[in-house]
């Protein structure tokens, strides 16, 4: 499918695609295993600058589009998620910055995380919530100078190794933001997990404990949390769909690949049988539907539109079609893609991620189904 980007987004696909196929490919399993990139590939990843891509030139970006970003995301998935999720947690802190955050604060952070220098993080589910605010325990007390933060969060990527991370906690009856940096006495990272699409990341408990939040490290205003939470989570989903995508599509070439090499009886299987043409001919179709809706999307964001519904459709299509996907390029290579020396293996486990991470399917359902109600006359 053929969809018409500008000029500078070509030059970023072209770029970024180059990048893979002789820098990330070769390593994908090492990198997928560690969840490092080695010295010599993350200087070149950190050299081209792609998450620069959609923020202003006042702030260290380089004033392009959403749909830009995202085309980057797609891409370096296809090899590995590793450096794909460095830039999306990243973006995930710097959007709210720059979107609520003071102008002191985003001459402060914004340029070290564009620029992938700092880490960053975003921190709100809990051990008894990962949607609802109301649930929160974390809490914000309003002290001379500042704010005493204590609680903890559950299941945060990076919380060990970030230097800063956008945190959501309790102010009374409501939800406030704020900016936590990882150095400061009250910060402790606490128990890692292992999960099985993503073995190298680093993810797990945190905890704040009498944690003093200056009042400047407040993002936008007390009470203005949830709000922050949805906007950036609205852009985030959209972005978390471009890493599967760019999955699907390896798994479409890996299928194809085996399809046309695997033989029987002295026959390709892709040729002789139509059970396996039928898979293949599924999975393109459903690639390309994923493909043609993300960048729709991105489109709509590009233009200024609010997405909060089509963000969440967009979330229950990719993580169904994912699934699907994988599953029968799985198929297609027998038992040779239950073995781990296979990388199709990895990608299934991977796909299965969509469905739980950036918000249940059930919430997506519900928040679709009721902007399909509201276009009623």
């Amino acid at each position: 499918m053929e969809i018409k980007f500008s000029f500078e987004e070509r030059e970023i696909q072209k770029s970024v695609r180059k990048f893979v196929k002789n820098d990330l490919l070769p390593i994908c399993r090492e990198v997928d295993e560690t969840g490092f990139l080695p010295d010599r590939v993350r200087d070149r990843l950190l050299s081209m600058g792609l998450l620069r891509v959609s923020f202003p030139e006042a702030w260290g970006g380089v004033g392009g589009t959403f749909t830009g970003l995202v085309i980057a995301l797609k891409q370096l998935s296809y090899a590995t998620l590793v450096p794909a999720w460095m830039l999306f947690e990243n973006f995930m802190l710097a959007y709210p910055l720059l979107t609520y955050g003071s102008d002191a604060l985003k001459s402060a952070y914004l340029g070290p995380l564009l620029s992938l220098e700092r880490i960053g993080a975003f921190a709100f589910t809990e051990a008894d919530t990962g949607s609802d605010p109301i649930q929160l325990k974390t809490t914000a007390q309003k002290v001379s100078g500042g704010w005493l933060i204590n609680g903890s969060k559950r299941f945060i990527t990076h919380s060990s190794i970030c230097d800063h991370l956008i945190l959501f906690a309790k102010t009374g009856d409501s939800v406030s933001a704020f900016l936590v940096q990882s150095d400061r006495e009250g910060y402790r990272a606490g128990k890692r997990e292992s999960f099985i699409h993503a073995r190298g990341f680093d993810n797990g408990d945190l905890y704040l404990e009498d944690y003093m939040a200056p009042d400047t490290h407040l993002i936008g205003r007390v009470g203005q949390g949830f709000d922050i939470l949805l906007r950036t989570e609205t852009l985030g989903k959209i972005a978390f769909c471009a890493l599967f995508v760019g999955i699907a599509e390896r798994a479409l070439d890996l299928a194809v690949t085996y399809a046309s090499t695997r033989c029987h009886r002295g026959k390709p299987i892709g040729a002789r049988f139509q059970m396996t043409q039928v898979k293949l001919a599924r999975m393109l179709t459903k690639t390309e539907a994923m493909k043609a809706y993300l960048f729709h999307v991105c489109a709509l964001v590009d233009q200024g539109k609010d997405v909060f519904m089509e963000a969440a459709a967009l979330k229950l299509f990719v993580a169904g079609e994912i699934k699907e996907i994988t599953s029968d390029a799985m198929e297609i290579h027998g038992a040779y893609g239950l073995s781990m020396e296979y990388d199709i293996a990895g990608l299934y486990q991977k796909a299965i991620s969509a469905q739980v991470v950036m918000g249940s399917l059930d919430i997506q359902r519900v928040i679709v189904a009721k902007g399909a109600l509201s276009l009623l006359p």
